[in-house]
C-alpha cells in the first residue's frame, strides 16, 4: 500500500498493511476531530440540530479511532508469560466499551430529536442557513475516503476494530447526505425534517451500537469462528499425507488472530516421530491458508481401522 496515498491494499503484503494500519489510524483521529468540530461550529451558526447530531457522529468516530490504534499497539504485542495466548482481546474490550458509550449517547439524541420534531408541529420553527448543507457534503465525501482507507486496512489484518471503525464511517456518510436531504427540505417548508433526519441517525446508531456489543461479547467469551472457517481448516487437514481422519475442530477469535485446535489421526504402526512429523506438516499447512493464525494446539492420535 502507498505511503503516500489513500488507495486500496490489492495484493500488497500484510506486513504493508500494519505499518499503513498505524498511520490511517492516526490519519482517522484528526480527521474525525476535525470533522467534529467543523460540524458542531457549522450547526451552532446555522441552527441545524440535525449537523449538530452528526457532529456528535464525527466526534464517536473521533473516540473510536483512539480506542483502535491503542487496540493494534496492545493487541500487536507477541505473547509472553503471562499472556500465553497474545492480547488479542483487547480489540473486543475497546469495542465493548464504545458499544456502551455509543447505546447511552444515542439514546440521548433520539430524545432531543423527538423534543424536536415535537417542537416544529407546535409552531417552533427554525430554517437552518444553507451553510448547513455543504458542510453535510463536505462531510459524506470525507467519510467515504476514511471508510474505504479503514476497510482496506481491516480486512487485511482481519481486525474486527478497524473493520466496525469503517463500517461506522460508512454510516456516517450515509447519515451527512441525509442531513443534506434534511437541510433543503426544511428550507422547503419542512420543518420537521431537521430534527427527524436527527432522530433517523440516532436510530441507526443505535443499531451499529448493538451490533458492535454483541460482537465484542462473542469475542470476549471465546466464540467460535464461522462454520465456514472450520471447514477449510478440516478440509486442509485432511490433505496432508498421513493423516487418515480429522477427529475434532475448533477455532476462537482472538482479536485480529484465530486459535486453532485439531485433533488428528494416523496410521497407528507409524512411529511416534512420524506422527509428530506429520503433525508439523498439518501445522504448516494451516499457517499457509491463513495468513493470521496466532497459534495451533495439535493432538496426534492413533487410527484403529
Amino acid at each position: 500500500m502507498s505511503r503516500n496515498s489513500l488507495t486500496p491494499c490489492g495484493s500488497t503484503e500484510t506486513s504493508e498493511c500494519i505499518a499503513c494500519s498505524k498511520k490511517v489510524g492516526w490519519f482517522a483521529v484528526y480527521a474525525n476531530l476535525a470533522l467534529a468540530l467543523f460540524k458542531a461550529f457549522i450547526g451552532y451558526i446555522s441552527g441545524s440540530k440535525a449537523i449538530l447530531a452528526d457532529s456528535l457522529f464525527s466526534f464517536k468516530d473521533f473516540v473510536t479511532s483512539l480506542v483502535v490504534v491503542a487496540g493494534i499497539k496492545v493487541s500487536g504485542k507477541p505473547a509472553d508469560e503471562n499472556h500465553p495466548y497474545g492480547h488479542g482481546k483487547i480489540e473486543f474490550v475497546a469495542m465493548l466499551i464504545m458499544s456502551i458509550l455509543l447505546i447511552i449517547a444515542t439514546t440521548f439524541l433520539f430524545i432531543h430529536s423527538v423534543k424536536g420534531i415535537w417542537q416544529s408541529f407546535h409552531g417552533e420553527t427554525y430554517v437552518p442557513k444553507f451553510i448547513a448543507f455543504w458542510a453535510a457534503i463536505i462531510s459524506v465525501i470525507a467519510n467515504y475516503k476514511i471508510s474505504t482507507y479503514l476497510q482496506c486496512v481491516g480486512e487485511k489484518l482481519k481486525s474486527p476494530a478497524v473493520l466496525a471503525n469503517a463500517k461506522h464511517s460508512h454510516s456516517d456518510a450515509i447519515s451527512s447526505a441525509l442531513v443534506a436531504g434534511g437541510v433543503l427540505g426544511t428550507r422547503l417548508g419542512f420543518f420537521f425534517l431537521d430534527p427527524l433526519v436527527a432522530a433517523v441517525e440516532t436510530v441507526d446508531l443505535m443499531r451499529l451500537s448493538i451490533s458492535m456489543f454483541k460482537e465484542s461479547l462473542h469475542g470476549l467469551f471465546d466464540a467460535s469462528v464461522d462454520a465456514e472457517i472450520l471447514g477449510k481448516i478440516e478440509a486442509t487437514a485432511r490433505l496432508v499425507p498421513g493423516v487418515r481422519r480429522v477427529s475434532r475442530v475448533t477455532a476462537r477469535q482472538l482479536g485480529q488472530s484465530i486459535w486453532i485446535d485439531i485433533t488428528i489421526k494416523v496410521d497407528h504402526h507409524l512411529s511416534h516421530q512420524d506422527g509428530h512429523l506429520i503433525g508439523l506438516h498439518v501445522k504448516e499447512s494451516l499457517h499457509g491458508l491463513f495468513n493470521n493464525v496466532s497459534g495451533v494446539h495439535l493432538t496426534v492420535e492413533p487410527f484403529m481401522p
